[in-house]
């Protein structure tokens, strides 16, 4: 995981508040258990065990006394995870990252209070469903280094609370949706390296005021980079580069006041580069 990534879910561990349901601690010990077993009872969870608190296991953090967060970042997983671990009524967080775990994506859609979700450096495959609008209390969201392809649901879109995207080097080789510029809360945006065909940037991504980080890198993109880019007031980081972008740069987009970073090498772009007001780091 990148050390932006770590910073952002640092961030969201002490930042986002929740109300906690009441769940018996030994019933959330048995859900796991039972996670454990149907993962194959694998070496790296032998402290889960009946005789002791899951919120004294290392793999685990609580909130009054309840489970909240399970941390199981390459442990070398390399079975399907149940969806059994949406019994655990309080999880916020859930990583899975750098691990092996095979077939599609989750079925985590009982995890109604799921905030932070990262499958990370995995081997899932196939689309993301349709029903990934169900996860509404999601602020972090990596499915990055994996093998998913087809399209980018529209229903990404309807995700209110989402904060960060992170969707980079998978195997998509559809479409990504104009539907992520209604992600009114989004900050980071990571679709690089994905085989998507031609398309253009949506005018609807300059909705995006809050975003300070857009990575797409080598995305396929063609068209005119939209004025609508104007509205970004908060982008401090703007990677567009080996694309086929064509036209002129937008006259005000390098008088963003925030950005610092700006990589559009490898395009067709044409016309003068505007002025500069302020230094940036290109």
């Amino acid at each position: 995981m990148s050390e932006l990534s770590l910073s952002f879910l640092f961030l969201l561990f002490i930042s986002t508040p929740f109300k906690v349901i009441s769940q018996d601690i030994n019933a959330e010990r048995d859900v796991l258990l039972n996670f454990k077993q149907q993962l194959g009872n694998p070496p790296f969870l032998q402290s889960w065990n009946s005789s002791s608190s899951p919120c004294d296991w290392p793999e685990i953090n609580c909130t009054a006394n309840s489970v909240t967060e399970v941390h199981l970042h390459d442990k070398n997983i390399t079975t399907p995870i149940p969806s059994t671990i949406c019994d655990l009524k309080n999880l916020t967080l859930l990583d899975l990252a750098f691990n092996y775990i095979p077939g599609e994506f989750p079925a985590l859609y009982n995890c109604s209070k799921l905030q932070t979700l990262d499958l990370s450096q995995n081997y899932f495959v196939g689309p993301i469903p349709d029903e990934i609008d169900r996860l509404s209390a999601l602020v972090y969201l990596d499915v990055g280094a994996n093998n998913f392809s087809g399209n980018i649901p529209a229903s990404i879109g309807r995700l209110p609370e989402l904060q960060t995207l992170y969707m980079y080097q998978t195997q998509f080789n559809g479409t990504f949706p104009k539907e992520i510029g209604n992600l009114s809360n989004l900050e980071v945006l990571g679709l690089a390296y994905n085989d998507f065909i031609p398309m253009k940037i949506p005018q609807e991504f300059g909705q995006l005021t809050k975003l300070s980080f857009l990575w797409m890198t080598f995305t396929n993109l063609i068209g005119e980079i939209p004025k609508s880019f104007n509205n970004l007031t908060n982008l401090q980081h703007l990677d567009l580069a080996r694309n086929n972008l064509e036209g002129p740069i937008p006259s005000r987009l390098f008088s963003l006041k925030n950005l610092t970073h700006v990589y559009l090498f490898k395009n067709k772009l044409s016309g003068e580069i505007p002025k500069v007001p302020n230094p940036l780091k290109r």
